[in-house]
């Protein structure tokens, strides 16, 4: 803004009246601004209500499928034998596990070195390390050291799945180590050699040991070797994922151990509190947006009306036990209208009849959680009665802008004229007060 200097010709503070009628001038624009600010409190505040019914939707997806209730637990009588997780598709069960032996990388390692030693230097001298139908040769027709022979092996592009490195052993000698990076018979290290290089070059000797502390003659003893309830199996891998459906076990050492496969109700009453508590946290979120910027608003009494319809929708068709989650110990609180849950009533309903309890939340037609599901689906919608709302308030706070910055431009001109005006009568009185002056000097 320009500097003015009002006021100079008579004396009057022309600059602290036009600026004092401004603000009168300017309350409808406090007023537009409050209304925007207002409004988007409003916007904000139907975010924090899509979230809470977003964290609802969230709770309900350990109850939505007949899946989600297969939740197993598993415990090993010997975690230093075995230890077990168990998935949906595991079932009740107790399995007698015998360990033998555990699966090893075979490792060799070969004849000490001093480790300026090279190996190799003739015409087509060569290593080659195979592992199940991969190999890779490594060209000694260049003499090199251990060393070198490691960092050929590590970086080939093409190798099959061996790590080599050195062992200092000291007096300045080295033995190069060669180790299957899988576990197992089948992926045992295999050499070959050609040109002046063979097996006594290297004299490479398998180091793994048995359980007795000697060394490992037939590799096939490098597969885990273990049985269920009496049946003899081996495995390449101490991690079995294939023996009993829905079950990893881990194998941990030789020994006997009793795994038990029992069904997580715990997980599952969790999951339900968890629905209880976001059930609870809408209508916990309604409340604090009536009392705040949501006063009064319909939206509100919509979203509460519809949660409370499908609460209290009894599913129909069911084939199990229950119809009503007030079976399963989840009720409505008469003083506070907020759920509860009793741990002692849900426990004893899965144990009654855990199929109906499924049922009863997970039904794709009538199951509660499926129903809810679709409740929040279509209040979560673009075009749903949250968004729908939303949209209003926006379209809103854009006309209140636009009324803003035409009011802005207004009063603009309005500053402008009144500064015009109070400066033509600034020099008006000024004019007045020479003369007034002239006057008096020429009368008396």
């Amino acid at each position: 803004m320009a500097i003015t200097a009002a006021g100079v010709g008579s004396g009057i503070d022309i600059e602290s009246i036009v600026s004092q009628l401004m603000t009168l001038e300017r309350q409808p624009l406090v007023a537009l601004q409050r209304r925007e600010s207002d409004t988007r409190a409003q916007i904000s505040a139907f975010g924090n209500l899509k979230s809470a019914i977003s964290s609802f939707q969230d709770a309900m997806q350990d109850l939505s499928t007949l899946d989600a209730f297969r939740v197993f637990q598993s415990e090993s009588s010997d975690e230093g034998v075995m230890t077990a997780t168990a998935s949906g598709a595991a079932a009740n069960g107790i399995y007698n596990l015998n360990v033998t032996r555990l699966a090893q990388n075979h490792k060799m390692g070969s004849d000490a070195f001093a480790e300026t030693d090279t190996l190799g230097g003739g015409a087509g001298d060569a290593l080659t390390l195979t592992v199940g139908a991969d190999s890779t040769t490594i060209d000694l027709s260049t003499a090199k050291t251990l060393a070198e022979i490691r960092d050929a092996i590590n970086s080939a592009t093409d190798n099959p799945g061996v790590t080599a490195t050195i062992l200092n052993v000291g007096g300045g000698n080295q033995r190069l180590i060669l180790t299957a990076e899988e576990s197992g018979y089948d992926s045992r290290v295999q050499l070959g050699f050609a040109g002046g290089v063979n097996a006594a070059s290297f004299n490479f000797a398998t180091t793994n040991q048995d359980s007795l502390g000697a060394a490992l003659v037939d590799l096939t003893e490098l597969d885990a070797s273990y049985s269920i309830d009496g049946f003899a199996l081996t495995s390449a891998s101490n991690n079995i994922s294939t023996v009993i459906d829905g079950l990893d076990i881990a194998l941990k050492g030789p020994g006997a151990a009793t795994l038990n496969v029992t069904r997580d109700t715990a997980a599952i009453e969790e999951s339900a509190k968890a629905f209880v508590d976001a059930y609870n946290n809408i209508f916990s979120t309604i409340d604090t947006l009536r009392e705040g910027e949501l006063g009064g608003d319909s939206t509100l009494l919509s979203v509460g009306r519809l949660m409370r319809g499908v609460l209290n929708a009894a599913p129909a068709g069911l084939d199990g036990s229950y119809n009503a989650l007030s079976q399963l110990g989840i009720k409505t609180d008469r003083d506070t209208g907020q759920l509860t849950l009793n741990s002692s009533d849900f426990g004893q309903a899965l144990d009654t009849d855990f199929a109906g309890v499924a049922q009863l939340f997970a039904n794709d037609d009538q199951g509660y959680a499926f129903r809810f599901e679709s409740l929040a689906n279509s209040m979560l919608d673009d075009n749903g009665v949250i968004d729908g709302r939303v949209d209003g308030l926006n379209e809103r706070v854009r006309r209140l802008e636009g009324d803003q910055a035409e009011l802005e431009r207004r009063l603009d001109l309005r500053e402008v004229a009144l500064r015009r005006q109070y400066s033509a009568l600034d020099q008006l009185v000024g004019s007045l007060q020479s003369t007034s002056t002239f006057l008096l000097q020429n009368f008396f």
